[in-house]
């Protein structure tokens, strides 16, 4: 018993070795946290004395909660589609939002498309569900439309579609208002949902991004999912689902969602205060400021680490650079040269099932401040001339 009483356990889901900087993970900085004021919202929560917090909520989720997100989307001028709270569903985050929806819309066996490359865990998450995952190429304009469209008129009809549509995971691309308007043409057409992860809708910086996908959708064929954990803590794992009233009167209906009452009663009375303060706004402009300024030191210095030998392009928002290397370049190969130097990242061959992105890497900025990303970049430039 004093064996397992004494066995130290993991506390976080970032796991970095000594004495490197993980340029990889793609998670918010903690001294961006804004513990002051979710101390502030909690001291309104407790002083009110509203005991429906420790309640299990109704399935839809909080009422009150929704109704102030509705009001916060429609604020956010990098929302820019008309937010109805009967449009929404609480979620414990967009991962556990996407796992019900496969569960609800999609069976064992099932055909699905994800864009190429794609979010690493997504596909996980599919493969749990024993779910036929195929892939759709993609260039810098979003999902390559021609490449669905073959593979629509060859037979291959998935149940949904997943996509990033906004500063994609991993390439930081945005798709083209002709190729959303293309996208959900199709969907319409051939009778599948396109499941939109836009967790980083927020997160833009010099120039609002486009409008959600549900801005261009004549014929509820989409399902939105967000999530606090870009925009306010990762930890109080809470997320939202939006979508046409009929799409969420199926996930309300679920009997995981009523069985427990909804997701995260307490979190979403919580967020419904930090909302209303307008804390919400304060934090989403500074990590906006602080994520524009921490991008531009990243480029800056892959451009002068690395010259034109790689290419890529400075994102307009989200967390990520992806960095193309010369032809038989093998960034997995090239990782331990990397770590040996004390810098990490994640090799392009994780985000893609088909082997095709082996010259390609993912950097984040977001995690790290300013002097360790210009330290790390430096450590992956000494690497890339040890090898070259």
């Amino acid at each position: 018993m004093s064996d397992l009483i004494n066995k130290n356990l993991p506390s976080l889901l970032v796991d970095i070795k000594p004495g490197i900087i993980d340029l990889g993970w793609g998670h918010p900085s903690p001294y961006l946290h804004p513990l002051e004021d979710i101390k502030e919202a909690s001291h309104k929560l407790f002083s009110k004395g509203d005991r429906d917090s420790l309640q299990y909520g109704a399935s839809q989720g909080y009422g009150p909660f929704l109704e102030s997100l509705a009001q916060f989307l429609n604020y956010q001028p990098g929302y820019q589609t008309e937010t109805q709270p009967q449009e929404l569903f609480l979620t414990a985050g967009a991962s556990q939002g996407l796992d019900l929806a496969c569960t609800l819309f999609a069976k064992s066996g099932d055909l699905v498309f994800v864009e190429e490359p794609t979010y690493f865990v997504i596909e996980k998450i599919f493969r749990e569900h024993n779910l036929d995952v195929k892939g759709v190429s993609t260039d810098q304009d979003g999902m390559v439309i021609s490449d669905l469209r073959e593979k629509l008129e060859s037979g291959m009809i998935p149940k949904f579609i997943y996509a990033i549509p906004t500063f994609q995971n991993p390439t930081g691309f945005s798709m083209t208002v002709d190729r959303r308007k293309e996208l959900i043409e199709l969907a319409e057409e051939y009778g599948f949902y396109i499941f939109a992860d836009e967790v980083y809708q927020l997160i833009y910086f010099d120039e609002l991004p486009l409008p959600p996908m549900r801005e261009f959708d004549e014929y509820n064929r989409v399902i939105s999912f967000g999530s606090f954990s870009k925009i306010l803590a990762p930890g109080m794992r809470t997320g939202w689902i939006h979508a046409a009233e009929e799409i969420i009167d199926r996930f309300t209906s679920s009997a995981l969602a009523f069985s427990g009452g909804g997701f995260n009663q307490f979190g979403s009375v919580l967020i419904k205060h930090v909302i209303d303060l307008g804390l919400m706004d304060k934090n989403t402009d500074l990590l906006r400021k602080v994520y524009s300024n921490r991008s531009s030191v990243m480029g800056d210095s892959l451009l002068g680490e690395l010259g034109d030998s790689v290419e890529f392009t400075f994102p307009k928002g989200g967390f990520y650079y992806w960095l193309k290397f010369p032809e038989a370049f093998n960034t997995e190969k090239f990782l331990p040269e990397c770590e040996e130097l004390g810098v990490s990242y994640r090799p392009g061959n994780a985000f893609s099932e088909s082997g095709k992105f082996g010259r390609y890497l993912r950097l984040t900025f977001t995690l790290y401040e300013e002097p360790d990303i210009t330290e790390g970049v430096a450590r992956l430039g000494a690497a890339y001339k040890r090898v070259t």
